[in-house]
């Protein structure tokens, strides 16, 4: 049986969530979406030998690191670390040299950079809602 995203639950089974391809080699399970305060929870899955887009975080976030290794300009996070990024931070590069599954919270939006260096989109807590709502 598969779980739907309901994002006013309080306790969630993230194993029955299934996985959305959300890019080139990488998967999310959204956890949480909320809206009102622009916070937003998800499970990430990276393929090995990836790159999360170029970004700017426009609020704070957290994450741990469940499996693999994740090299971005903070350092290294491997399994079992827990990093924090202040409102600002960007990530020209963010590595993935082995499959790595993480657990990302953003308490505010993500500004997406594109090729040319410029903003080319934003990520938020309403924008992770729209994309499971589609996918039941």
């Amino acid at each position: 049986r598969t779980m739907s995203f309901q994002p006013d639950e309080l306790i969630v089974n993230v194993d029955e969530l299934s996985w959305l391809p959300v890019g080139d080699g990488a998967w999310a399970k959204l956890l949480r979406s909320c809206p009102e305060t622009g916070t937003w929870t998800v499970m990430l899955k990276q393929a090995a030998s990836t790159f999360a887009p170029p970004h700017k975080h426009l609020g704070p976030a957290d994450f741990y690191v469940l499996k693999g290794r994740i090299e971005y300009r903070g350092g290294v996070a491997e399994a079992g670390y827990f990093a924090r990024e202040p409102m600002g931070a960007e990530h020209p590069k963010t590595s993935f040299p082995e499959e790595t599954t993480y657990l990302f919270t953003s308490y505010g939006p993500l500004a997406m950079y594109g090729s040319d260096g410029k903003i080319a989109g934003i990520t938020d807590a309403e924008v992770w809602h729209r994309m499971f709502s589609k996918s039941k």
